[in-house]
């Protein structure tokens, strides 16, 4: 299976080269950089430390690197790479002077192989689900040491490796240790590889109390919808309206998840004639009813001054998100039903009564109007949300006893 995967994988590379000039164009991908894409760098390699490749794909991965750096960069060269322009803004903004930044190479074996022969990792970290088969089968070929860290599989994508299951236990025999980020995930890995999955905690819960909670419910109550996802807006706005016109002196907040969508948002918004305006545009002494945030980096900013949150991504079907930013905040968290990427956690949440999960959007409306008339409510919510985030959520300690001696053994 694997020959066939590299087969198809080079007659692909006409059509990568193109889409990568057409994403260059549409901004999508750095027209200055994108040949790391294909393994070159313009970089000198620092010396003088080993270097620990960890891969984060997204945002939402690199975030929960966090605990690795901070704990790595003084002793290691900690290269990071991400496959988006968002991802890699954002890790050179905010930790441009612990790590080295590059665009990953393309799963092509060739550009991979000009990747690692000039970085030469000691430690490969490989975070959640990005798995790129000719890649990670590379590593072991080269018996570069690696381990795959806050693994999950949604329950569509393992529906789909289950046909392929062999296949997956010949990528992941390259891994010494598997860690699931929940114990869902740990059952279905489980059930697709031959190595031993094990559960240390979600390592995007490390960390977690970074901001200062609110302490108070407001006067005029704030209410924010966190990372909502593509025709999440269209389809809970009617009800969002209900309550923006019964309750008009309450301010929404529009966290989108991607903020290039904040215009769409913006548009539809306007068009239902609702006071709406964008963040980063917003005058001084200007009131808007509905605030789009459209810039990233300002989540915890508006989640420290909202009083109830409505998590996206759970009214679509992509997993829910993260409660715990929320709930260190102090806010009282809604979420929508899907929320198969953080099931274990909301279970616990909803055992002990530090969220509300809404079946349908209607309710979701009715849920709000009972909390907005009975702010006690929101003040238990907040509460019982606040200590709820106090837990221990991930074995730190475990975790870099773990690396460090993987690291020493190799030395």
């Amino acid at each position: 299976m694997h020959k066939l995967y590299k087969i198809i994988s080079y007659f692909l590379i006409p059509l990568i080269k193109i889409n990568t000039f057409i994403r260059i164009l549409n901004k999508k991908e750095d027209k200055i950089r994108y040949k790391e894409r294909f393994g070159f760098t313009n970089l000198q390699k620092p010396l003088g430390k080993e270097l620990i490749w960890i891969h984060a794909s997204s945002v939402g991965e690199f975030k929960s690197s966090d605990f690795l750096i901070n704990n790595f960069f003084n002793n290691y060269n900690i290269l990071i790479t991400t496959t988006t322009k968002t991802a890699a803004d954002y890790a050179i903004k905010n930790y441009g002077d612990k790590i080295i930044h590059q665009y990953a190479p393309y799963d092509i074996i060739f550009w991979i192989n000009k990747f690692l022969d000039f970085w030469q990792p000691k430690l490969v970290i490989w975070i959640e689900s990005d798995l790129w088969p000719n890649t990670i089968v590379r590593l072991r070929e080269r018996k570069i040491t690696s381990v795959f860290l806050n693994a999950r599989i949604s329950p569509k994508s393992f529906n789909k490796w289950k046909y392929f299951s062999s296949y997956y236990k010949f990528i992941t025999r390259t891994f010494f240790a598997i860690y699931a980020q929940s114990q869902n995930d740990l059952k279905r890995i489980e059930s697709l590889t031959n190595n031993e999955v094990k559960y240390l905690g979600n390592l995007k819960l490390t960390n977690k109390l970074r901001i200062l909670p609110n302490s108070s419910t407001s006067t005029n109550i704030n209410i924010m919808l966190a990372s909502t996802h593509h025709n999440e807006e269209e389809l809970i706005m009617p009800y969002i309206e209900n309550i923006s016109k019964k309750y008009p002196l309450i301010n929404f907040f529009i966290t989108p998840r991607h903020p290039e969508r904040s215009r769409i948002i913006f548009d539809l918004l306007k068009s239902k004639k609702l006071n709406v305006g964008l963040h980063s545009r917003i005058k001084k002494n200007s009131k808007n009813q509905f605030l789009i945030i459209d810039s990233f980096g300002k989540m915890d900013e508006f989640y420290n001054i909202s009083d109830i949150v409505i998590l996206g991504g759970s009214f679509t079907n992509n997993g829910g998100h993260n409660p715990i930013e929320a709930a260190v905040a102090n806010c009282a968290i809604i979420t929508g039903p899907h929320i198969f990427n953080w099931q274990n956690l909301y279970e616990d949440m909803i055992k002990k009564n530090c969220c509300l999960m809404i079946k349908n959007l209607k309710e979701l409306e009715h849920n709000i109007i009972n909390l907005i008339e009975d702010k006690s409510q929101i003040s238990k919510l907040k509460q019982s949300a606040l200590s709820f985030s106090e837990s221990v959520f991930f074995d730190e300690d475990k975790l870099l006893s773990v690396i460090k001696s993987k690291l020493e053994y190799n030395a």
